[in-house]
């Protein structure tokens, strides 16, 4: 899924059947625990990016990180049937086709709509298209529309939209994250691989013979090259979202931070997008074919300091907020906080991360020294207050492919030096400086990352050279090999489908932007995915996903750390949240707020 902010869940024998509908990323005495500092260089989480049929997401019990000044105070609230929501980072993109963190994404899913949606059970359910079939081997799927589906200023939404957001998705001049989720289209690596400006002129022929077509206005049919029984689910992510292409042309670059180009078919509309008051606003679709939400409106509060945000909820400036993890102790045992406080379980998988490019990190062996010298236990008491919990393998609980038996790299500090040793750097000597970059908007992160500083220090006899970076640049960095940090404090992956192929192929495969980002690349695994993807049976599809995925934590291409839970305060007159595993960065972003109301 998208990295999370950052990129969620999705009954899964269904999804092992591809048959089936399918919803279709030792050492001693313990340091000193970091302490909640005000600090301007302090970090959080990396934006999860954002990012998929699900395990049940259970009853939440009562009982995340990153611009810095809260927006001024403004209406909203029960009174004005306004939902405000505190959000820390301010998006990177608002594009459809360019997201891929979670921030970015749920701003969209509340502006536009795919042919399909997830439903509370994060089922794949119809949505602009009405209904779908697929041919006998699933190389070819047909979507119908409904009928009389508008944008939200009233003009007709057709079939050709669509086609139009998978021709942005894959266009080579401007590829999205995501571009090759779609790479199954006959037709499609063509395109994606195409040199522009060289190769410029083959464009609109490949365009032309491009597996995607539109019969009439009310239907899509999609040929593929490979069986792909789950295409279904990614129709219903941001890749397949019906921007207007008409405003996109007129608007340029930056189209997207114009509230007036955000014409889109999902419940609510765009009706102001202020960076400078760190504030988006939406209004209920009257156009939407739903019907409209029960609420009038939602704002999005982006408040980087989640010490501000927390405040700014206590005093009744927002209705939704995710404290931070140094709070959280605090807030469960307030006696009012403490009923308002929600948790449950996330589907996000979080990381340290590297450029597979720059020494020291192009050498697996210290990779491997990383993975071991990390006492996660120590790291997630301390550090993040049992909001996440402590994991050795890739896909988390729950979903498809989880290992429950992988215990490689758990904590061992002698290995960790043995390793180290191994790759020419005993006791740490001779290793070039390294340093570890975090997102410095939320001030509490800095005292996370002296901690980990400290752990390692302690385990490894390495020095890591903190480096703070403000979020939204942290975020365009990540985006590119040549920029991506040395080491990076938070890296992550959440669930867009409940599926291997989400979790592995599409974030781990060494063609995907995910993987050229980090420099990561492992041949043999590669084959096993390949083989995966379109393989029909569900247990030798399972059983290939599981030997990539073995190859893969080998590499130890990111030290896996954490599942996350999902947690949040909400006031007590706000009802009619859908509570999923998907959710990230407020619950129901991917199921919507049609039910949403607001009481006194």
């Amino acid at each position: 899924m998208k990295r999370s902010n950052l990129r969620g869940s999705f009954a899964l024998a269904l999804l092992l059947a591809l048959v089936l509908p399918i919803l279709a990323a030792c050492g001693g005495g313990a340091p000193a625990a970091p302490a909640a500092t005000n600090s301007p260089a302090a970090a959080s989480a990396a934006p999860a990016e954002q990012p998929t049929a699900a395990p049940a997401a259970g009853q939440p019990t009562a009982a995340a990180e990153q611009p810095t000044a809260a927006p001024a105070p403004s209406a909203g609230g029960p009174m004005d049937n306004i939902l405000r929501i505190g959000e820390s980072t301010w998006p990177d993109t608002l594009a459809p086709q360019k997201a891929s963190y979670s921030n970015e994404v749920a701003f969209l899913s509340q502006v536009y709509e795919g042919l399909t949606r997830f439903d509370k059970d994060l089922k794949t359910v119809p949505a602009a298209a009405e209904k779908w079939e697929y041919n006998k081997d699933a190389t070819q799927i047909t979507f119908h529309l409904r009928d009389g589906l508008k944008y939200s200023d009233g003009s007709p939404l057709t079939a050709n939209d669509f086609i139009k957001a998978v021709y942005r998705t894959l266009d080579p001049h401007s590829p999205g994250t995501y571009q090759t989720s779609l790479n199954m289209i006959k037709g499609a690596d063509a395109i994606i691989n195409t040199e522009v400006p060289t190769d410029e002129a083959k464009l609109p022929d490949l365009y032309k013979s491009l597996g995607v077509t539109a019969p009439d206005d009310k239907t899509i049919v999609f040929d593929l090259i490979q069986p792909t029984p789950y295409f279904h689910t990614l129709a219903g992510i941001w890749v397949m979202y019906p921007a207007r292409q008409e405003l996109i042309d007129k608007g340029g670059e930056t189209w997207y931070e114009d509230p007036a180009n955000q014409i889109g078919n999902g419940p609510f509309v765009a009706t102001k997008i202020d960076k400078s008051s760190n504030l988006i606003e939406l209004k209920a679709n009257q156009n939407y074919w739903a019907g409209k939400p029960k609420i009038a409106g939602v704002q999005l509060k982006y408040i980087g300091d989640l010490t501000v945000a927390l405040q700014a909820y206590k005093s009744g400036e927002i209705d939704v907020v995710i404290p931070d993890p140094s709070d959280v102790p605090t807030v469960k045992a307030d006696s009012e906080l403490g009923k308002e406080y929600v948790e449950y379980p996330g589907a996000c998988t979080f990381t340290l991360s590297f450029n597979l490019t720059k020494a020291p990190f192009d050498n697996p062996k210290v990779r491997q020294a990383f993975a071991y010298g990390l006492d996660r236990d120590l790291f997630l008491r301390d550090a993040y207050k049992g909001t996440e919990v402590k994991t050795l393998t890739w896909i988390p609980p729950g979903y498809p492919g989880y290992d429950p038996n992988e215990k490689r790299y758990d904590f061992d500090a002698a290995k960790a030096k043995q390793l180290l040793a191994e790759a020419g750097y005993p006791d740490g000597q001779g290793l070039p400086e390294i340093k570890i970059t975090y997102n410095s908007s939320n001030p509490p992160i800095q005292g996370r990352v002296e901690y980990l500083v400290q752990l390692y220090q302690k385990s490894l006899g390495v020095t890591l050279v903190p480096d703070p970076v403000e979020g939204t640049t942290l975020v365009s960095m990540r985006k590119d090999n040549k920029t991506y940090p040395q080491m990076n404090y938070r890296g992550s992956w959440c669930a867009d489908y409940p599926d291997q192929q989400d979790w592995l192929s599409i974030y781990w495969h060494s063609d995907t932007n995910f993987a050229k980002e980090t420099g990561y690349s492992n041949k043999d695994a590669d084959k096993l995915m390949n083989q995966a993807d379109v393989e029909i049976d569900p247990a030798k599809r399972a059983q290939l996903y599981q030997q990539a995925q073995e190859l893969i934590i080998a590499d130890q291409g990111e030290v896996i750390v954490s599942n996350n839970k999902n947690y949040y305060l909400i006031k007590p007159y706000v009802k009619g949240f859908d509570f999923t595993p998907q959710d990230a960065d407020f619950p129901g972003q991917w199921t919507g707020f049609m039910n949403v109301t607001l009481g006194q």
